[in-house]
């Protein structure tokens, strides 16, 4: 007759066989799938202006023209190298054109400027063509070319004596609100800051596309650096905004996970005071991160910034499974089992409690999936999946493996005396009855209104630690542009029809002067067909060869031959009416301008305006309703926008989330514990626990925004444990001291209560600080992360886990003293 535990050695050699294969497909899922998504549009809601503001993102490949800034004290030298930036950057594979300057208006005839004129420009025009306005205009220009150093304006007035080309170019924001100097550079009136634009060949959103971009252009800046070290050269836009993000992300996940294994490591080694624990403990550990990885690699657009921190997290809670099995592997050796049976009773006696724990937890990180928002979808997935699998490896593999340490009988453990604190403070129905109205104060305290208030959530989606948006800002600085740029996007399946849109849009804009302070659009550059016919129509009403004859009038009176202009005088009384194309605006000098205006998604043709309206009272509301009115389908987005969606996103996310949590943890405690009493004590754990999380929040500054306010409701579930575990250990110690009919030391139920509490928090106390401590150091580690987002989310996260033990340890025993079974 076989041996019992032969019978076990197929089951086990196949239960080894599928961890193998489960791990090496994850292995070369992990390395070959896994990729980090630097596209801010998964840290957006899916709903109203901030799926448009998605849609934007997809649409331009995540970002504007490439923008290098030049600055240095002297304006030759920043000319010259700009130049070369220019010329070297143009022969990069990874770029498909770049420019120091842009001429949009100098070649025109000046007949056709009209075409580009919008109504605050068509204005300005109507007024050049009055007999005061030429007289003006004219005079302009004569004193122009008696200025020292003229020779390049002389062309310019022959071919066009108003200068009509200026005006209609005049104020317009075209190419991201930089303007131009006379020579058509991009640079400031002193000339100590320049800039150089650039359009990338391929995708932002592609890390390939962004990460090449980025290589050529440092290998041109890099050797004009070492030459001029007085110079500051700087790079911002889509593709190196997506480079350095990836850059970032990368960074944190690395750092973050590795660092939360080794003082999750510690901390356990600490606490548990036994260092081979570690050994039958992380291995199973990061065999469950590595299968939770794998699960992240499977995610269609790859791993988002928030997503990421999902490493950490997992090996922190993970821990806690390890704790509690390996810490009933230690008691059966200490009862005197052999190891392999006190591996099987350490698995038969926690199984079912950590993997009811494990599911709690997953459960509540399970209720992210009701956010509007992609990146903490993916968040509460992963991290929902990695506290099963950690726990159902460590349930595996822990037990065997302890007992291969643990051939020798343990010793005893050691004395714990710092929970004996937490008993004394529960010691009578008095100060435990104390101790519980200082535990729930915080409660009251967040009732009455002294939880914190939302902070911008602006910063999670763009980083302030990110290079580039540091040179973004130092290009508003040294240009005068604003943050506060709003969007308008029309979505249409021709290109013509959605062009046409976009230009009454414009139009409606620009003629809002009290309330609009810039409108940067494509009419500017090349209108739609059906906008060029219009505008030469409103041109042509003038009576141009009438204004002709004028013209020659007031050349004669200002001091010019006629005879000199007799070209622009000609297309003045025949004035054409070419129609500009695409095409066109591709083959000029300013086709480095188009992918600013123009995108495609989903089979739409997208057209971009760019807006920013006058900080006065009800300019936005007009603004808002001109845009309705103009165009009901156009869609208004823009980071400038954002922080209010993201509010209203986080209003209608959170009590989604925290019921849904709520509902779970609450009916997970109903089906563990089963008593009333011991529900209640655990609830008001919870309870008191959140409170104390807001307050320390405020206290300690901790910005609160769309991100990190949703682990909030998580906590519940991961930190319920604490209160679960002692209750349980409560139980038991209360039924060994009932059924040995062990002395109480004095006459009554209190002596039994007093024992109960106390043996309760030493034989708990231990694992239940290394659970929580663990937890705490998986989301402390995201702390070290550059990436706004992970690292508030990471002090919430280890607040609340800290506070949740600190709360255990003072309610629980509180509670058993003064509502006895």
């Amino acid at each position: 007759m076989s041996a019992p535990g032969s019978k076990r050695w197929p089951a086990r050699r196949a239960v080894t066989l599928a961890l193998v294969g489960m791990t090496l497909l994850a292995l070369f899922a992990v390395t070959f799938r896994l990729r980090l998504d630097p596209n801010v549009a998964s840290l957006l809601p899916d709903q109203g202006e901030a799926a448009a503001l998605r849609r934007y993102v997809r649409g331009f490949g995540g970002g504007d023209l490439a923008v290098v800034l030049v600055e240095g004290p002297d304006p030759e030298t920043n000319a010259k190298v700009s130049a070369e930036i220019a010329a070297e950057l143009g022969k990069r594979p990874s770029v498909a054109r770049a420019a120091d300057r842009i001429d949009t208006s100098r070649a025109l005839d000046p007949m056709l400027v009209f075409r580009h004129a919008d109504p605050r420009a068509m204005e300005r025009l109507r007024g050049a063509l009055t007999p005061e306005g030429m007289r003006a205009r004219l005079a302009e220009s004569r004193a122009m070319l008696l200025a020292p150093g003229s020779g390049a304006v002389a062309d310019i007035v022959a071919a066009d004596p108003l200068r009509l080309g200026q005006l209609a170019y005049e104020g317009a924001d075209i190419g991201s609100g930089v303007r131009t100097q006379p020579d058509g550079a991009f640079a400031t009136d002193d000339g100590k800051a320049h800039l150089v634009l650039a359009e990338p060949r391929g995708q932002a959103l592609r890390g390939e596309d962004a990460r090449r971009f980025v290589e050529d252009t440092e290998a041109v800046l890099a050797p004009l650096r070492a030459a001029h070290p007085e110079m500051k050269l700087g790079l911002t836009g889509g593709h190196a905004i997506a480079a350095a993000t990836e850059a970032m992300l990368t960074r944190d996940l690395s750092i973050s996970s590795t660092l939360a294994t080794v003082v999750a490591s510690l901390v356990f080694a600490l606490i548990f005071r036994r260092v081979r624990a570690l050994v039958a403990v992380m291995p199973p550990l990061l065999l469950g991160t590595v299968w939770t990885a794998a699960v992240a690699a499977a995610l269609p657009r790859g791993l988002s910034a928030i997503a990421i921190a999902f490493m950490s997290v997992v090996v922190g809670v993970g821990v806690d499974t390890g704790v509690h099995v390996y810490a009933a592997l230690l008691e059966a050796r200490r009862a005197g089992l052999p190891p392999r049976e006190a591996a099987r009773v350490a698995r038969a006696k926690t199984a079912r409690g950590v993997l009811f724990a494990a599911g709690t937890a997953a459960a509540a990180f399970g209720a992210l999936a009701f956010s509007s928002i992609e990146a903490m979808q993916q968040l509460g997935l992963l991290c929902a999946a990695g506290e099963l699998l950690t726990a159902v490896a460590i349930v595996l593999v822990t037990p065997e493996v302890g007992a291969l340490l643990e051939r020798k009988p343990p010793p005893p453990p050691a004395p714990v005396r710092w929970t004996d604190a937490f008993a004394w403070l529960s010691g009578t129905r008095r100060r435990a009855a104390l101790l519980a109205i200082v535990a729930l104060l915080p409660v009251g305290a967040v009732f009455l209104g002294a939880a914190p208030g939302l902070s911008e959530s602006i910063v999670a989606v763009r980083p302030k630690e990110l290079e580039p948006l540091k040179v973004q800002q130092a290009v508003f600085d040294a240009f005068g542009g604003k943050r506060g740029q709003w969007v308008v996007l029309v979505a249409d399946r021709d290109l013509e029809r959605a062009r046409a849109r976009g230009d009454r849009l414009a139009e409606t804009l620009s003629a809002m002067k009290d309330d609009v302070e810039a409108v940067d659009a494509l009419t500017a550059l090349a209108p739609a067909k059906e906008t060029q016919e219009a505008r030469f129509l409103a041109r042509d009403a003038q009576g141009l060869p009438a204004k002709a004859d004028e013209l020659e009038k007031a050349l004669v009176e200002t001091g010019f031959a006629p005879a000199r202009f007799a070209g622009a005088l000609d297309a003045m009384r025949a004035p054409s009416r070419d129609l500009v194309q695409i095409e066109d605006l591709r083959k000029s000098t300013a086709s480095i301008l188009l992918s600013r205006y123009l995108g495609t998604d989903d089979g739409d043709h997208l057209v971009a305006l760019y807006v920013r309206p006058r900080e006065v009272p009800g300019a936005t509301a007009r603004v808002e309703e001109a845009l309705r009115q103009t165009d009901p389908r156009a869609m208004l987005t823009g980071y400038a926008r954002l922080e209010v969606v993201l509010r209203q996103s986080l209003a209608e996310d959170l009590p989604k989330i925290g019921g849904v949590a709520a509902v779970l943890v609450v009916a997970a405690l109903a089906m563990s514990l089963r008593r009333a009493r011991d529900v209640v004590i655990a609830a008001i754990v919870v309870l008191c626990e959140i409170a104390a999380v807001l307050l320390l929040v405020r206290i300690l500054g901790i910005p609160l925004h769309a991100y990190d306010a949703l682990v909030l409701p998580v906590l519940l579930g991961i930190t319920v444990d604490e209160g679960m575990f002692l209750l349980y250990r409560a139980r038991e110690v209360d039924g060994a001291i009932g059924g040995t009919g062990r002395p109480s030391g004095q006459a009554g139920a209190p002596g039994v209560e007093h024992d109960v509490i106390r043996e309760t928090l030493r034989d708990e106390g231990p694992p239940v600080a290394a659970t929580a401590l663990t937890t705490a150091t998986g989301f402390a580690a995201l702390a070290l992360c550059r990436f706004d987002g992970l690292r508030d989310l990471g002090l919430v996260g280890a607040l609340g886990s800290v506070a949740g033990l600190v709360v255990a340890l003072v309610v629980v025993p509180a509670g058993l003293r003064l509502w006895k079974a």
